[in-house]
């Protein structure tokens, strides 16, 4: 069967995560994805935890190889004319543009929106930043870290009595490339539908507020402001994360539980065995619960600690309550639902040689994505792509390899 996009081009400029893992979507279904990469300036994502000892160097990047697997290389070199002009005969030819430089990066080669759509009225471009185009914190160049500060998560993250923590990782570059691979494939569809192609400013920071809207929605509501908690609720306890046994290996093993009313608490209750400090007339509503929170969840967590977390896990769900384990991200790889699904799935690159990467978390019924290929060598697929896009002969790339425009 064709894949869905197969036929689509899209040129991606940039690096890090949050583009990326946007036209992972549609590499994963068959779409042509070249990444444009420079050897003077290698993605960070490929010198990330290399030392001069790393064998096969800018291309044995493990962080990179897992976000960009089926993606296509070409190697340019932007500071030389010559090196820009394949860019820019590149851009005009693809079905799309993705990009996630800050402001003013593309402009300086002449490749932005407004430069580029001169000459291809229809062209469908998405640029995605911290702060989006324009404003007068645009051209801050942040990353997720800042972004998850400035989109409010920070502030919500960690615990009443001690300063913000924030979320783990770079929760705007892992948001925003969900709306941009969105908006990218609703803009191509409106091109095939109208004809008429447009630029889509993509903001990070609004994208992760956006997933914020019960705090914006209760501060619009009626000026309060949240604040941290932890893993406690508002509106009901226990609702936390409690210790358990040990894994043989000496990793730390945890459970998620969240009891929402008076008839969880008391399943709860009979899963502990009915000790007689959960029995106490105080603890049968919630705001009794609430009251006692610390002296609920010493006593849930005294209970928790001498069990497995998934057998715990298993059992709680069965007596119809909310109750998970904490997987670290080792668990993920051998989680049984995840394996159903052939969320990770294995594939072979020729310097990391066979490693498991993740496919997105969408199932189409009658298509689904593949991983054909490893991520790209830097600059692997530069003489192919430009024979084959733009038909350019093998006398003109050996005469931009010797005008070292091409890398």
């Amino acid at each position: 069967m064709t894949p869905l996009l197969d036929g689509t081009t899209i040129l991606e400029f940039g690096g890090g995560a949050a583009g990326p893992v946007a036209t992972r979507y549609f590499a994963d279904h068959g779409a042509t994805v070249i990444r444009v990469e420079s050897r003077q300036r290698p993605d960070f994502l490929r010198i990330l935890r290399m030392t001069p000892d790393t064998k096969g160097g800018l291309d044995a990047g493990e962080h990179f190889a897992v976000l960009n697997a089926n993606k296509r290389s070409v190697a340019l070199n932007l500071s030389t004319a010559e090196g820009v002009a394949v860019a820019r005969r590149l851009a005009l030819r693809v079905d799309a543009i993705a990009e996630n430089f800050a402001p003013g990066v593309m402009a300086k080669w002449g490749l932005d929106y407004a430069a580029l759509v001169r000459e291809r009225p229809d062209l469908v471009m998405i640029s995605t930043c911290l702060n989006g185009q324009t404003g007068p914190q645009r051209f801050y160049p942040g990353f997720g870290g800042q972004g998850s500060a400035l989109a409010g998560f920070n502030h919500l993250t960690g615990w009443p009595d001690r300063e913000p923590v924030g979320p783990y990782g770079t929760i705007t570059d892992s948001l925003s490339p969900r709306f941009a691979a969105l908006l990218l494939a609703t803009a191509l569809l409106h091109r095939a539908r109208t004809g008429q192609g447009q630029h889509i400013d993509l903001s990070q920071v609004e994208g992760g507020i956006v997933c914020l809207s019960e705090m914006i929605a209760s501060y619009g509501a009626n000026g309060e402001v949240l604040e941290r908690r932890g893993n406690r609720s508002r509106q009901a306890a226990p609702h936390g994360v409690f210790r358990c046994r040990d894994a043989e290996d000496g990793r730390e093993r945890w459970i998620a539980v969240a009891v929402h009313d008076d008839a969880d608490w008391s399943r709860l209750a009979d899963a502990m065995g009915r000790p007689a400090w959960a029995l106490a007339p105080a603890l049968a509503t919630a705001a009794g619960r609430l009251e006692a929170v610390a002296r609920i969840e010493a006593g849930v967590d005294e209970w928790t600690r001498h069990h497995d977390a998934r057998p715990l896990a298993e059992r709680l769900q069965a007596a119809g309550l909310d109750a998970a384990p904490v997987e670290d991200l080792g668990d993920l790889h051998e989680d049984p639902q995840l394996a159903h699904r052939r969320h990770f799935r294995a594939v072979r690159h020729p310097v990391l040689g066979e490693h498991p990467a993740e496919t997105h978390a969408i199932r189409f019924s009658a298509m689904a994505p593949e991983l054909r290929a490893p991520a790209p060598r830097l600059g692997e697929h530069t003489d192919g792509v430009l024979r084959d896009l733009l038909a350019m002969p093998d006398d003109e790339i050996a005469r931009l390899r010797a005008l070292r425009a091409l890398e």
